[in-house]
């Protein structure tokens, strides 16, 4: 292609990026800090009436704790209320098998299930009615909009539908606006990629791993993605879409911006990654009510500031999941953002797990902080794998890189000195051959946790 001609897919592009600042609901999603509020609490306490009631699960629960609705009188009052952790949810649904007892009315009143990946221990359960279904598609919408998908776009999913609830959500929320969806399961990913050019596709829904593996596969057969008519990749499942290394590979390669799509089963898609924003991320306090809390004492956090993320989903009324210690640590901002929301925002997102940090020598470090300086130093075909285990009862790291053939040893060396400089600490980083880290569709594992293991 000359410098001086674009292609269609680039004039395609260029016509779809004028689109700025969309909304699923405008109306709410621009409401004041005020009248958010006030319509978290007249949900917060419709739920708490209703699970009371006839809901199982939080019939115990509350008892147990000696509170009832009665006792929430404002939204202050919410501390009142317990935490609610993953380990019960695993426990009840071992006592109660399949599906537990968190569920509101009969089972023949649900329609959908879906389940964890079960990477921090046994796989929980979800189901979903009619109703609280609809509610993830809204989710998913007003996150999707937020992103600028409109019903104009063609959206592909490259992959097999499993049961996990991520992509199905945003399947949902395709339909929900209005967008053609396209599903590539069966397919390989060359085939995949070609379906992507011939049916004029503007956004694919994939994890950021899965997008980059596709720009390889594209890149052996002589394929330039830059010339398709994407124009935005839409990521869920693992971190990337808010890692700046990340980001720029998968622009670089397809000419789509990327965007992240944050959420998790046991409360939904809580999060809008908005057009204003490259690294930070929206709580939907429309639909979800957010505390910062201290890791180590569960105490509240008060306006801005780094601690543990606690949500409370206020639509799915079957199966809530109310004050639910996510274990994700989150940098919060209370500022409006230029696209119009008075949503907290979550500063670079995930920034690591509460269980996920490391202690080495007296520093504690997360992952994603080891990850941003690596993916730094990677080319497009280059993967990276973080190992944390234990030696002479003292926590280690090291990173393995997979490198390409006629690249030297040296950027070994680099990174090491960047990881040192970046987070004060030697860690060891490693050559591995080619083929030795495993790829994937879905989730990649960029961080493996060996501390536990004997």
């Amino acid at each position: 292609m000359g410098g001086h001609t674009r292609s269609d897919g680039e004039k395609r592009k260029a016509e779809r990026a004028k689109v700025i600042h969309t909304y699923f609901d405008k109306r709410i999603e621009t409401s004041s800090r005020e009248t958010i509020e006030e319509a978290q609490f007249k949900r917060l306490k419709r739920m708490l009436d209703t699970a009371y009631k006839n809901n199982p699960f939080y019939k115990k629960k509350f008892t147990d704790h000696g509170v009832s609705p009665a006792d929430i009188r404002s939204m202050e009052d919410i501390v009142k209320l317990p935490y609610l952790y993953k380990k019960e949810i695993q426990d009840d649904q071992r006592v109660n098998p399949p599906f537990g007892t968190n569920l509101t009315g009969g089972l023949e009143n649900f329609v959908r299930y879906h389940q964890t990946t079960g990477t921090t221990g046994t796989p929980v359960r979800w189901l979903d009615t009619k109703e609280t279904w609809n509610w993830r598609g809204r989710c998913a919408a007003m996150s999707m909009s937020g992103s600028g998908i409109t019903a104009k776009d063609i959206i592909f999913f490259p992959f097999a539908f499993g049961p996990h609830v991520a992509y199905w959500g945003i399947w949902q929320g395709a339909w929900e606006i209005g967008a053609m969806a396209i599903a590539g399961g069966g397919w390989d990913t060359l085939q995949r990629i070609r379906s992507i050019f011939e049916n004029n596709v503007t956004v694919v829904a994939c994890t950021p791993t899965y997008a980059i593996r596709m720009a390889e596969v594209a890149k052996e057969n002589g394929i330039d993605l830059r010339e398709s008519s994407v124009r935005m990749t839409f990521h869920a499942g693992e971190p990337g879409a808010l890692i700046p290394s990340v980001r720029d590979k998968i622009f670089d390669s397809w000419g789509a911006k990327a965007f992240d799509y944050p959420g998790m089963t046991e409360v939904g898609n809580y999060g809008i990654h908005c057009m204003a924003q490259d690294t930070s991320i929206h709580v939907n306090e429309a639909e979800f009510i957010f505390e910062l809390i201290d890791p180590d004492t569960g105490n509240p956090i008060k306006g801005e500031g780094t601690g543990e993320m606690v949500l409370t989903n206020l639509g799915r009324t079957s199966s809530p999941s109310i004050r639910f210690r996510t274990g994700d640590m989150v940098n919060a901002k209370r500022d409006r953002c230029s696209c119009g929301r008075a949503f907290v925002s979550l500063d670079g997102g995930i920034i690591g797990r509460v269980d996920g940090m490391i202690c080495l020598r007296g520093m504690n470090i997360f992952p994603s902080q080891v990850e941003a300086v690596v993916g730094k130093h990677l080319i497009m075909g280059e993967e990276f794998q973080i190992v944390a285990y234990t030696s002479k009862s003292m926590g280690e790291l090291k990173v393995m890189c997979e490198l390409l053939e006629d690249r030297p040893d040296d950027v070994l060396g680099t990174i090491q000195k960047d990881l040192l400089d970046s987070v004060e600490i030697r860690v060891a980083v490693e050559r591995v051959p080619r083929g030795a880290i495993e790829r994937s569709e879905y989730k990649s594992k960029k961080f493996i946790d060996m501390r536990d293991v004997k």
